[in-house]
């Protein structure tokens, strides 16, 4: 199971590089053709837009760990910690049932968007915004495994 953890990172990794060497690839094109040659390009704009939204959807819950999460905690570290893990368990089980409930209707959205493409790249819009699909499973399983992990013995690692 270990290995197969290290193959998933190391594949949302490589996800994530390829996505942000596509949207500063794409930038630097747009400054040069502009500013250099006078003749800007608009499909880069849309590369940067794309890679973009890939980039902060797929790393923001599959990469990022809850802990390096920016977040307004300024009641939660006033707590004892046996409150602190009945704060967490609220706020894990409301991220996991809303973002549950969220899932159908995100799922019939995205596939609504399978006919429509992206102006310039005719790119699918199902391919633009399929990453939100893939956040939203995994803020689910995120928030059922720290549910999980507060449920058991050595709860005090998980606040």
């Amino acid at each position: 199971m270990g290995a197969l953890v290290v193959l998933w990172k190391r594949f949302a990794e490589s996800v994530t590089v390829i996505a942000f060497v596509a949207m500063f690839s794409s930038f630097i094109v747009q400054i040069v053709s502009r500013y250099v040659f006078d003749a800007p390009v608009a499909w880069s704009l849309e590369v940067c837009l794309i890679a973009y939204v890939w980039v902060v959807f797929w790393t923001c819950d599959i990469l990022i760990k809850s802990q390096q999460q920016i977040v307004f905690d300024v009641l939660y570290n006033m707590a004892k910690p046996s409150r602190k893990r009945w704060l967490a368990i609220a706020t894990s089980g409301s991220l996991a049932v809303v973002f549950l409930l969220a899932l159908p209707g995100t799922a019939d959205y995205i596939h609504f968007l399978a006919r429509r493409k992206s102006m310039l790249l005719h790119v699918p819009m199902q391919l633009v915004f399929g990453c939100f699909l893939i956040f939203t499973i995994a803020v689910v399983i995120r928030a059922l495994v720290r549910l999980w992990h507060l449920s058991r013995p050595g709860w005090e690692r998980y606040l």
